[in-house]
């Protein structure tokens, strides 16, 4: 049986070096042992299916940066979620390792990003007035992208009987972060074709280092939507929450902390990690 641990944390917390780390720590010489995917950015992971359309998604996902719209980017978000339960089966299917882990998991990740989406987005928006420049923006960088985006849109919403309309899936978003955490996660669950994972590692940094290392990565001006201090704190204040509320609802599931601060040992602080959270034999 797959154990499938999800890595989570704000942008800038160190979620590939702490992936590196993990790998490193697999046992050596069983190529059974360890297996990693990469979300949302499904087209960064090796030998997984759907690259092209998680590629366009991804475009999509930085034309709203492009045109400053918090709304579309919370659709763009959602919707490269939406591609994690096929390529999660291929992983599982294929390979079946001892443990999979997840850069970021998408039943973790709405509970935390869907409030903060919600709440920026204003209760009168409607998509249709600024479809133009989002697709006006994908034809420029990748033409046939906002078609494609819009066929697979239309078949999730024939998959789930729910409306075709991508301007909708916003409402559908704030109805879902509405409810229970029960509730809620099973209608992602139902959404991205998966279950919550056995083991969460929370990677905990300072927004504030958070915030710079996003600028040093991405370069002056380039910082996606959410990467500022101020709301990269809201995103912390969210993991604690998620963190209460798993606690609550979900107790088997392990909820464990990884500080990534500036000065921390993050070797000593991911073995510590392994051997609390037993993730490897």
């Amino acid at each position: 049986m797959t154990r499938r641990v999800a890595i989570v944390g704000i942008d800038g917390a160190g979620k590939s070096s702490v992936m590196a780390r993990l790998r490193e720590l697999a046992p050596a010489g069983d190529p059974d042992a360890f297996a990693a995917m990469t979300c949302p950015d499904f087209h960064h992971t090796r030998d997984v299916p759907l690259t092209e359309l998680s590629t366009q998604l991804k475009a999509f996902s930085v034309g709203c940066d492009e045109i400053s719209s918090l709304e579309m980017k919370a659709t763009a978000m959602y919707l490269q979620m939406t591609l994690f339960g096929p390529v999660e089966r291929h992983f599982l299917d294929t390979w079946s390792p001892d443990v999979l882990v997840f850069e970021r998991h998408p039943l973790i990740e709405l509970q935390v990003y869907g409030p903060l989406y919600v709440a920026l987005a204003g209760p009168d928006w409607n998509g249709h007035d600024r479809e133009h420049e989002i697709a006006a923006v994908l034809e420029r960088h990748r033409p046939g992208t906002f078609d494609d985006i819009l066929a697979w849109q239309h078949s999730q919403a024939a998959r789930l009987g729910s409306a075709r309309d991508i301007w909708s899936l916003l409402s559908e978003i704030a109805d879902l972060v509405g409810r229970d955490i029960t509730a809620s996660v099973a209608g992602f669950a139902a959404r991205f074709r998966t279950t919550l994972p056995d083991a969460v590692l929370w990677l905990d940094v300072p927004p504030e280092q958070a915030a710079v290392r996003c600028a040093l990565r991405s370069g002056e001006g380039m910082e996606e939507a959410h990467e500022t201090a101020e709301r990269l704190a809201l995103l912390r204040e969210g993991y604690l929450r998620v963190r209460d509320t798993l606690a609550s609802a979900f107790p088997e599931i392990g909820f464990h902390r990884i500080d990534t601060a500036d000065g921390v040992d993050l070797d000593e602080s991911v073995r510590a990690c392994v051997r609390e959270g037993k993730l490897f034999g």
